[in-house]
């Protein structure tokens, strides 16, 4: 009878000890788990971030080159007040630009009134498509500050 005892004390120690075993066990791959879950959820993370840069870099981004004269100059055939721009609007961006435009916007010198606000429509530019532009606009009194803003649509 002792020796039965003996072997169910041992057999029961073994069990328990593989039990807590398999436990500990069971507990560490719970932590390895959690720990690549939050390792998915960074990489997600910052795929995302990626994707959003990429998305970003193959948008239609519109760049001007454009000189903008608002005195008066000598020999010149423009000596009354006026608002002039020429230049270049390119597509910098990878996909098309639609509906492109510059949006115009100055104000008199003298009081801060707005002088015109307008829109020169440039069409759709494609990748890397320039246009050149170039307008002269007559004004009642000399600009002061003036704003010009290149605008387009990206429909994809």
């Amino acid at each position: 009878m002792k020796k039965r005892s003996k072997l169910m004390v041992t057999t029961t120690a073994l069990l328990l000890l593989i039990t807590l075993s398999l436990v500990i066990y069971s507990i560490n791959l719970k932590e390895e788990l959690m720990d690549k879950d939050v390792q998915i959820a960074s990489l997600k993370d910052r795929l995302n971030d990626e994707q959003e840069k990429l998305d970003n870099q193959q948008k239609p981004s519109l760049v001007t080159a454009l000189g903008v004269s608002i005195e008066p100059r000598n020999n010149t055939p423009y000596p009354h007040p006026h608002f002039t721009f020429e230049g270049y609007v390119f597509n910098v961006g990878n996909r098309t630009a639609f509906n492109s435009r510059l949006e115009i916007s100055a104000f008199y010198k003298n009081g801060g009134y707005s002088a015109f606000n307008m829109t020169i429509p440039l069409g759709d530019l494609g990748r890397y498509q320039v246009v050149q532009v170039s307008k002269i606009i007559a004004t009642s009194d000399w600009i002061g500050n003036f704003s010009i803003i290149p605008l387009c649509e990206d429909k994809s």
